[in-house]
This record gives C-alpha cells, structure tokens and sequence, in this order.
C-alpha cells in the first residue's frame, strides 16, 4: 500500500510539474519580500521551506485550477507564468514589508533628529542603521507573530490561489496602485510613532536655549546631547506599545485592501 501511494504520488507530480513549478515560484517570490520574517533562514531553508509548502496544497490547487496550465513544449508561454506568479508573491510580501519598513524609517528619524545614530547596528540586508530602528523592527517582527500575521499571510497567500489560480493571473493597475498605497501608509506610520519623539525634542531644544541664555558659560553641546538622548529614551519607551497597535491597524487594512485586489 505504501508503495501504491509513492507511486501515485511520483506521478502525481510528474503530471503536474509545471503547476508546481508556478506555485512554488509565488510562495518563494513572497518569501523573499519579507527579509524582516525571513532573512535570519538560510536560503537553503527557504527552499526547503517553499518546496514543503507546494507539497502540501499543490493538490488542492491543482483541484481547484480548471484552466490549461502552460505546456511545457512552449517555453515562452511557461517563463512568462512564471513571471506573473512571481510579481504576485512580490505584491503579497512587498504590502506587508512596506508597513515594517515605514515604521523602521520613523525610528531612524528619531535617532538621527536626537543624534544618537552613532549607536549603530545592521539590519538583514546587512546594511548600518540605528540601533534604536532595528530595536522597533525586531519589535515589530515579534508582535507580527503574536498575534497570528504570518497566518494571515498564509492565508492571504491560500485565497490568491483560489481567487487566481496559477497560469491566469493577469496584471493589472490597481496591484500597482496598492504598492503605492502601502509605501505612503508605511511613511504615515513611521511618522506617526516618531511625532512624539520628534515633540520632545523640539521641547528639549527650547530648554537648551534657555539654558544657553541662562547660564552661557555652560558647555551647551554637551548638555544639550545628553538631553536629546534621554529625552529620545523617556518618550520612546513610554509610546512605544504605540508602534505594535499601529502596526496591526495597518496590516489589517493591508489585508483587506490584498482581499479586494483578488
């Protein structure tokens, strides 16, 4: 019996190699959209990864998929599914790494306006950046999780395969329009979390002034950074739980929006 099902199943994907091939290009092309969640897995995981995923829905997408899947004789038709089911992966993950990354720009306003950018780290492309922004994305990442994100991407992802099965999809001005949506909605909330740090330290710069005006024989500088800094670290952890609620908000207007587009 267990050699009947192998059997069954090799043939299975023989018969529907090129379905699979257009699946697991969108769920690999989402995984690679989503540094933030993804970026600390090999890429040898993220394949295995994709690959795991495909194996267990291809059946029920190859079910739900009545139209003609591309022959494998026309290598045009064929790269060009591929293309599409990759730029439909790319949307999904781009809409809800456009959030993070917005909210990620608004902490490194703040420390670059309270000059506390020399306290650096690296994100996971690699690149510098303050270590107060990387703080909120990790942040950000781990209330993604808890409260259940990565099962709303996976589902999003179930409900483009229903809604567009692999080989139909057609591109059109509204995904285009959602991209830039989602990178203006990802700059409100950056600038949303950052508007009470950026506050104090406006506030702080006026006690600065004064100061200065005050007792001019003060080393100003001095004072004044090591104020800015506290300042950027009373406000931030007080507003903080701030960027987890904004973040839920948005990536549920995300879903809504990825809903309506299908």
């Amino acid at each position: 019996m267990i050699e009947s099902l192998s059997n069954w199943s090799h043939q299975f994907f023989v018969d529907h190699l090129i379905l699979a091939l257009l699946v697991m290009t969108r769920i690999g092309a989402l995984l690679v959209a989503i540094p933030s969640m993804t970026a600390v897995i090999e890429r040898k995981m993220q394949v295995l990864l994709a690959a795991t995923i495909t194996f267990l829905i291809l059946p029920t997408v190859a079910a739900n998929t009545a139209t003609e899947i591309p022959d494998s004789s026309h290598i045009a038709e064929v790269l060009i599914a591929v293309v599409h089911e990759a730029l439909i992966g790319l949307l999904i993950g781009t809409t809800v790494q456009l959030i993070i990354t917005g909210i990620q720009v608004g902490a490194e306003v703040t420390s670059t306006s309270g000059a506390i950018q020399a306290a650096s780290t690296t994100d996971e492309s690699g690149q510098s950046m303050p270590a107060l922004a990387r703080l909120v994305g990790l942040l950000i990442v781990a209330i993604l999780f808890a409260a259940g994100g990565h099962r709303l991407i996976m589902n999003i992802l179930l409900d483009s395969f229903t809604r567009l099965p692999p080989g139909t999809v057609v591109l059109n001005e509204s995904m285009l329009t959602l991209v830039i949506d989602q990178l203006t909605s990802g700059m409100v909330a950056g600038l949303r979390i950052a508007a009470p740090v950026i506050a104090a330290l406006l506030l702080s710069n006026l006690v600065i002034g004064l100061i200065s005006r005050t007792l001019p024989q003060l080393n100003v500088l001095a004072i004044g950074l090591s104020i800015n800094a506290l300042a950027i670290l009373v406000v931030t952890a007080i507003t903080i739980g701030s960027a987890g609620l904004i973040f839920q908000e948005e990536l549920a207007v995300a879903v809504q929006k990825l809903s309506e587009i299908w």
